[in-house]
């Protein structure tokens, strides 16, 4: 417990940005503004409108009275038919980001608290949260990537009249929810090299004799043990033995010719 690993900065920092990624991944998931479109309808006041991977929102003073406007919003299931696949594979991706995000979190606490108090599982602890963290990463910059491509290219929506939406926008413009889901996932990735880059130290991994790591049925073992075991016994007699006569005690068993 003396001595600390010199790896052990490294991964705090990539647990603190790891930590950053997740809560991002989080923020991007709930968040709306996936697609900005820019659209006429009579429908849609303001000229835009916003889709996420969850809902359709638009503001209207239709059903509310002028100058006020009322957002109102539509939710989009992956198993519906309208619901292109971009988005419908960004919910359960986004999710599982999410998910693996927290386990990596766990993970990264264990491994570093093992890391510092000297435990021997530090090494696999770290493995773990990289893992953890890599895979949420990549469920992110999935859905991420592949909704810009759905935006830069203008593809289109067929959405049910209930939305009030047009099936293509005039334009459409990259939203918040991507920028964060892309930003996100590289502090994810990076986090994740981070922690996969943790080498147990060799005081931690040094050979040391334990009673586990003798074969009680192999005599070499058990010899070499109690060899080892007689050895320290004498070097502590003999010591105990000088320190006494040296102090001078009177007790015959410990006297020597020479104080």
């Amino acid at each position: 417990m003396g001595q600390r690993p010199s790896g052990a900065p490294i991964q705090l920092v990539g647990f603190v940005l790891g930590a950053l990624g997740w809560i991002g991944a989080a923020i991007a998931m709930g968040l709306v503004q996936w697609r900005v479109w820019h659209v006429r309808s009579t429908e849609v006041d303001s000229g835009v409108a916003w889709v996420g991977i969850w809902r359709a929102c638009l503001c209207s003073n239709r059903l509310a009275s002028p100058p006020l406007r009322l957002m109102s919003c539509q939710a989009m299931g992956a198993g519906e038919a309208f619901v292109p696949w971009e988005i419908a594979a960004a919910q359960p991706l986004m999710g599982t980001a999410v998910v693996a995000g927290a386990l990596g979190k766990a993970a990264a606490v264990s491994g570093l608290w093992s890391v510092y108090m000297g435990r021997g599982w530090a090494g696999l602890a770290m493995r773990a949260a990289g893992c953890f963290h890599l895979l949420a990463g990549v469920c992110a910059i999935i859905p991420a990537s592949w909704n810009l491509s759905s935006v830069t290219g203008n593809r289109s929506i067929t959405f049910p009249p209930r939305f009030g939406l047009p099936s293509s926008p005039q334009t459409q413009d990259v939203g918040a929810g991507i920028y964060v889901a892309i930003f996100s996932s590289g502090l994810l990735l990076l986090a994740g090299l981070l922690l996969l880059s943790y080498k147990t130290p060799a005081f931690l991994s040094n050979n040391k004799i334990h009673p586990s790591t003798l074969d009680p049925w192999d005599r070499n073992s058990l010899v070499s043990g109690a060899t080892i075991l007689t050895e320290n016994r004498l070097h502590a007699d003999s010591f105990s033995e000088y320190s006494l006569a040296s102090c001078g005690t009177d007790n015959p068993a410990f006297r020597t010719e020479e104080c």
